[in-house]
């Protein structure tokens, strides 16, 4: 069989449905993982005490869904707090009637902890805190994962989840826990528990309503000239939710592989949104038109494309007013508090001369 060589053109056009085949692929992996994003929720659940071994002095726990607090109880008040109403009414009086009263009760239960979690206190007299964490996770009203761990003073203790099926000490002073938890609290009684008070909770609230309104990402671009010679460029999103989100750097519509990108991660803002910021820095020679930051996000439709501006960012002329103001109150406070002190030094001078005592 003779075999030739492929002509240039054909080599062309394998390379052009290569590239056309991966670019579908890239759509259609984007599109998966925003509709998954639109479908994932959480629950988190945080009890928190602190005493001695032989007081009680605070036991909190604070409820969390998809990142909003919904419910909170504290010792001094014995009162389970419901944040809106109509959460409150989906849950029922029933269920939080028996979470109320659970939560009086694992006030003893944490005072155990506390007295036999803390290791080195043997006058018990310093105050100490333990802290367990419970959260689970629905993806599209499915169960995917639930997890429960402990930290004593700050530092791990213990933990389980779905994958490990077993209690794990974190150090080795929680073994002795560890196999009490083991037999106390075995997987399944935890798996049952995550599933009464963690993931059925979740599933009520949100098939009555999402718990908070997603909001599309504020996006603004610009560059600067760095100290060194070079060129960063700063792409920073902020006020989004739900958290998931992509930002990429692209030239010309293609992907930019030179320059040396970072990212400041995803961070929560105050009003629990969040907020992310990539640079790119960059040559000068490298510095040419055609940069582009491009925000994926569920809650726009379609990719968003912003433009890196042709000039640079620059110090507003407000700023720079202020700034010459600052200075020149400065200078004249300054000058004033020479003056003055001039002033004083020349009286005193004077008062103590032979002259003024002979007056």
């Amino acid at each position: 069989m003779l075999l030739r060589k492929p002509s240039n053109h054909k080599m062309k056009s394998r390379k052009s449905r290569r590239k056309s085949f991966s670019f579908w692929l890239y759509i259609i992996g984007v599109f998966a993982m925003r509709e998954t994003e639109a479908a994932h929720h959480s629950h988190e659940i945080l009890f928190t005490a602190v005493g001695t071994s032989k007081t009680l002095l605070s036991f909190t726990m604070v409820s969390f869904l998809d990142d909003v607090e919904i419910a909170f109880y504290d010792k001094k008040h014995q009162q389970l707090v419901i944040k809106e109403a109509w959460v409150s009414h989906v849950l029922g009086a029933d269920f939080i009637e028996d979470q109320q009263y659970k939560l009086m009760h694992n006030e003893i239960d944490y005072l155990w902890a506390l007295q036999n979690w803390v290791q080195n206190d043997t006058l018990g007299k310093k105050n100490h805190t333990v802290q367990i964490w419970h959260n689970c996770h629905l993806e599209r009203d499915i169960h995917v994962s639930s997890r429960i761990w402990c930290a004593v003073d700050g530092e791990d203790f213990c933990q389980m989840d779905e994958q490990i099926s077993h209690w794990v000490a974190k150090k080795p002073e929680a073994e002795p826990a560890v196999l009490l938890a083991e037999e106390i609290y075995c997987s399944k009684k935890v798996k049952r528990y995550l599933e009464d008070y963690c993931v059925q909770p979740m599933r009520k609230v949100l098939q009555y309503s999402n718990i908070r309104d997603n909001v599309p990402p504020e996006v603004t671009v610009s560059w600067h000239h760095a100290p060194d010679g070079n060129v960063t460029l700063s792409c920073t999103a902020t006020g989004f939710y739900p958290s998931s989100i992509l930002l990429h750097w692209e030239k010309d519509k293609q992907l930019v592989v030179w320059g040396q990108e970072s990212s400041s991660g995803i961070l929560p803002n105050i009003d629990v949104t969040f907020y992310l910021q990539i640079t790119l820095k960059l040559q000068s020679r490298d510095m040419e038109p055609g940069y582009t930051c491009v925000v994926e996000h569920s809650e726009l439709e379609t990719p968003a494309m912003y433009h890196v501006p042709v000039k640079p960012a620059k110090v507003g002329p407000w700023y720079m007013t202020l700034s010459i103001l600052a200075v020149v109150t400065m200078l004249l406070s300054c000058a004033a508090a020479f003056i003055t002190w001039k002033k004083r030094k020349t009286e005193s001078t004077f008062s103590g001369s032979p002259g003024s005592a002979n007056k």
